[in-house]
């Protein structure tokens, strides 16, 4: 048996889907083939599969992280894109984490035609953290690889809302990251 609270957001989906049909015919009228997007988003982060609940209060992690994405859409299916990522800080006293990277990368969307676009995404992320333990520094740069799932929905002809899951692999530690952004288009 379905509960109502599980049945939102099947709902909210569809009236949304039924919403956007009509931005939907003009969006891909309009974005036959290429054209430039700039993105903006915001989104939660956990590091090696680790829920960041501390029973021991050792760290405050800060789980927020944002995100600022260039990309260029080459053909219906493939884009090349670009983003930088701030994986926000964990710090207690004078200790301290800090991370952030750029990606650059492609995406690939499958099932076009309608308002909702899923896609993969792969790329090298090219990070650096910032650490301070009992007052001694250490700076870390590295390049490694980025996954993503994500999904695409047409709001307007140039606005889209974007959902994704990536992975950031950082030397021996992986960062999941679940975020919305809000893209525009350019035409």
């Amino acid at each position: 048996m379905i509960t109502f609270k599980r049945a939102i957001p099947l709902l909210a989906l569809c009236v949304l889907s039924g919403f956007s049909q009509t931005s939907l015919a003009a969006y891909q009228e309009k974005a036959p083939g290429s054209y430039t997007y700039i993105g903006y988003g915001v989104g939660y982060g956990r590091i090696n599969g680790e829920d960041f609940t501390n029973a021991n209060n050792d760290l405050t992690e800060s789980r927020v992280s944002w995100k600022a994405i260039l990309g260029t859409k080459i053909n219906q299916a493939l884009s090349i894109e670009a983003q930088y990522v701030d994986f926000g800080a964990a710090d207690k006293n004078t200790d301290r984490i800090k991370a952030s990277g750029w990606t650059a990368g492609a995406t690939m969307d499958f099932m076009q035609g309608s308002s909702l676009t899923p896609y993969g995404k792969v790329g090298a992320l090219f990070w650096e953290t910032d650490n301070l333990f009992s007052g001694i520094s250490l700076h870390q740069k590295g390049t490694d690889l980025t996954l993503g799932l994500g999904l695409r929905f047409a709001v307007t002809d140039h606005l889209v809302i974007r959902t994704e899951y990536e992975r950031f692999a950082m030397d021996n530690s992986d960062v999941d990251n679940l975020s919305a952004t809000l893209q525009y288009n350019f035409f």
